[in-house]
């Protein structure tokens, strides 16, 4: 046994935790646990999970990680670049944007145009067949019933030409009245409801009718460590003032945020704030994702 699986070892049944119960406040697997406090990572993925793991298994037995791995740095295997999941992309940086295709920027733009026009070419056609009583009087005319009516017409008598398609053109000139469009109301793009706390579990259920779902985590000082339901770590670092978190949550049904200091620490869902039920420092969060149908 190294002197920091020692040092966990004793902070752990300081606390009275057995393994099984530090594995279901930790969500990591009791044989992981017991290769810490042994000093064996055989059995781990790869050095980035062990310090990722030593911090979770830290912060549940209220002790400094930073501070740990600042003092047992030779029980420790440095972290290597190429063994970081790749998941852990998905985290931006302040001010950062997400990238889009420019052909799908300007296709709203272009269907819009389009449409416009489509509507102003009905629009024309009609006018133009309305403003023009002699075509219409033309195409109601029959001319078999004109021929026959001609050579009935008794001599010396005139002609009462044109009356009735005059009178045909006059009654086409008035538009028919157009009914009235019943607007739907615009669907509720974002709704975030409370469903409870336990103990230092808030969980709230949001119904999304965005493609794009963001978390945005503003603090002083607080660690910060973000789970999908499978217990993988999405982002597992420490948020400070002035370097804000936003983390893209697009795509996820389920997200567990835990915040070591929630005094300090604000969240917000696609900039709708959410706020802490419970009354301890340290908080949980927890998001069942539901899209908008």
């Amino acid at each position: 046994m190294t002197e920091l699986g020692n040092r966990l070892k004793e902070a752990r049944e300081a606390k009275g935790y057995t393994l099984d119960e530090l594995q279901k406040v930790t969500k990591i697997q009791k044989r992981y646990l017991q290769g810490i406090e042994e000093g064996d990572y055989s059995s781990m993925p790869g050095s980035f999970y062990v310090r990722a793991f030593i911090k979770q298994y830290a912060e549940a037995v209220q002790l400094n990680p930073e501070e740990l791995f600042e003092t047992y740095s030779s029980d420790i295997p440095k972290n290597n670049d190429e063994s970081i999941p790749v998941n852990l992309s998905r985290v931006k940086s302040k001010g950062s944007s997400r990238r889009t295709s420019p052909v799908m920027n300007f296709l709203p733009t272009v269907l819009g145009v389009g449409l416009l026009i489509g509507v102003i070419f009905v629009i024309w056609i009609v006018v133009q067949q309305l403003s023009d009583p002699g075509n219409q009087a033309e195409n109601n005319a029959d001319p078999e019933t004109e021929q026959s009516v001609n050579i009935e017409q008794p001599e010396g008598t005139e002609e009462p030409a044109e009356e009735a398609p005059e009178e045909s053109a006059d009654a086409n000139d008035e538009p028919a009245e157009e009914e009235p469009v019943e607007e739907e109301p615009p669907a509720e793009e974002l709704s975030i409801e409370s469903t409870g706390v336990q103990g230092e579990d808030n969980n709230f259920t949001v119904t999304n009718s965005q493609e794009e779902l963001t978390l945005q985590i503003a603090s002083d000082n607080s660690w910060i460590t973000i789970r999908d339901r499978e217990g993988n770590i999405l982002y597992d670092a420490a948020v400070e003032s002035g370097n804000d978190l936003n983390f893209d949550a697009s795509g996820l049904d389920w997200v567990r945020v835990r915040v070591g200091n929630s005094s300090v620490t604000s969240v917000q869902l696609n900039g709708e704030p959410v706020e802490f039920g419970g009354s301890g420092v340290t908080q949980n969060m927890i998001f069942e994702i539901e899209s908008a149908s």
